[in-house]
Parts: structure tokens; sequence; C-alpha cells
């Protein structure tokens, strides 16, 4: 369960982030690929579900939220020891030249979820999902001025996701779901640079730590946000603000002489100061009900 969200800037190019949920507390990695085509990939790896996503050294960038519910819940429980068939997905799609290719590749290798490939000068939303065995998906470009912001249930595929009227579970899951997509679109629609970007899903705007786009909370098997990522394509740089993970990284071999990409690891100040307050410039969530 995760945010994710994309916005072109005039200096900068194409900017995707992502917030990323979970109920345990992740051990995180990043690993390079560097023999696939000549194309260098850096991968944001999960070592508990075995889940990547990252950028290659032609700035193409994939960051993805599930919508596959029954997957996304088993993911969360257990550790497996196979990779995540997603992430092996996003991991091959990231062997293309440009976000058109990779994002045709990642439909047809059938990955699940509301994802966003970037360039530096592309944006194309895949919101994908099985529904009776069989794999459906919408591809859209996003234009340099639109945004684009996604949480767990489907717009394009309203049907996909978290539902109502199915269980309680799902129920809350989605209400949580629609509360966080009226705060991340509000951030990504505002933010004038990607530093306004990441740091605006850092923020405290309503007071349930679960309708929050930034989750917080500290109860056992209850979802809060272990990791901030961010893509900048014109950088072939991966940003990533641990917030409640376990990371481990050789740095002078990650970001050594003579690589194509690289890692920047940011500190929680943005989360230990917030500075959003009050109510917030989308009206009171805690009792939101639907989003158009």
């Amino acid at each position: 369960m995760c945010v994710v969200i994309a916005k072109y800037f005039e200096d900068t190019g194409w900017v995707a982030v992502k917030n990323r949920d979970r109920n345990y507390t992740p051990e995180i990695s990043f690993n390079r690929v560097e023999d696939a085509n000549g194309i260098e990939r850096l991968l944001f790896e999960d070592d508990v579900t075995k889940y990547m996503e990252g950028i290659n050294s032609n700035g193409v960038g994939i960051l993805s939220a599930s919508l596959m519910v029954q997957n996304d819940e088993k993911e969360i429980t257990k550790s497996v020891k196979e990779k995540s068939p997603d992430g092996v997905r996003i991991k091959r799609a990231l062997e293309k030249h440009n976000a058109f290719d990779a994002a045709r590749a990642a439909a047809e290798y059938e990955l699940s979820g509301n994802s966003i490939i970037v360039d530096r000068d592309n944006c194309f939303l895949l919101e994908s999902s099985q529904r009776n065995d069989r794999y459906t998906y919408r591809l859209k470009r996003i234009q340099k001025n639109e945004t684009v912001a996604r949480t767990n249930h489907g717009i394009l595929l309203p049907w996909a996701g978290y539902q109502r009227g199915i269980d309680e579970n799902q129920e809350l899951s989605r209400i949580s779901s629609e509360a966080r997509l009226v705060q991340a679109q509000a951030v990504v629609d505002q933010a004038q640079d990607p530093e306004q970007m990441i740091d605006g899903l850092c923020q405290i705007y309503v007071d349930n730590p679960q309708l929050n786009v930034m989750r917080t909370s500290t109860d056992r098997k209850k979802m809060r946000t272990t990791a901030q990522l961010m893509v900048i394509p014109q950088e072939r740089t991966l940003y990533c603000r641990p917030v409640s993970s376990h990371m481990t990284f050789d740095f002078w071999k990650l970001n050594k002489p003579g690589v194509d990409t690289w890692v920047e690891i940011l500190s929680n100040r943005a989360l230990y100061q917030n500075v959003t307050r009050g109510e917030p410039p989308f009206g009171n969530l805690n009792n939101v009900h639907t989003v158009e």
C-alpha cells in the first residue's frame, strides 16, 4: 500500500516520488546490474519480499503502488525466498532505452499496479490488474502540463484495488486510499521543485495515521511509511529516505567513478521537523467518504 506521484519541471524534467507503506520493518539494499543491453540498472530492493524498482542509466525510472489486494496483503505478512514477480517485471522493463518502450514492456510483462514510468521528457501511467484470471491494463501518457497521483485503488480501472462493500478490512483500506490520494494530488499540484514533492509527502495533514499520506503508526501490524523514493531521470539518480527501514550498502562500491546511476540518501529531517500543521489546504479528511 503506497503513494506515487509525478510532475514535470522545466529545468529538471519529469520527477517521480513514492511513499512505501509496510506493516513490518524492511531490510533495504541497493543493487546495480550492468549487463542488460549495455544499460546499467540501479535497483532498490526489499530483502524481505524481494520487491524491486529503480532507475537505469538512460534515466528511465519506474515506481509502483499495488492494486492487487490479495497479493499485497500476502506480501506484507511473511518473508519470501523467491523474487517478487512484479519486482522482476520492473527489473526487466528497466532494460529499455526510454520510458515509452519501458511502459510497453511493463504491460507486455503484465506488471500489476498503479505504475509511473518516466524519463526526462516523458511520463506514462500504467494502471493494471488481474480480473477473473485475465490481465487488464490502461496505459496513459501524462502531458507536461499535467500531474499524476495514485494510491491503491483504480481510477482508469475502477474495479481494481481496494473496494467498498466487500468486507470491513477492504472498506477501511479503501477509505485510507482515497484520503491519501487527495493529499498526494494536492502535494504534487503545489510543489515548485522535486524537494517540495518528496518533503510534501512527509507532512502530517490529518490526525488519523492510517488516513495520512505519511503513515506514522507504531502499532503492531499497522501500515506505516517505511521509506520514500524519488527518481530524477535527468540526474540518473535514485533518492531514498529510509524513514522506518533497516538499510545497508557499501557507499564506495555503490557510488564510484565510472558508474552511470547514483544513490542519494536523504535524512529524516523533513519528517521530524514537519512544517504543515492545522487545517490542510484541501480540507478535513478524517471523515472522508469518496473521491471523484
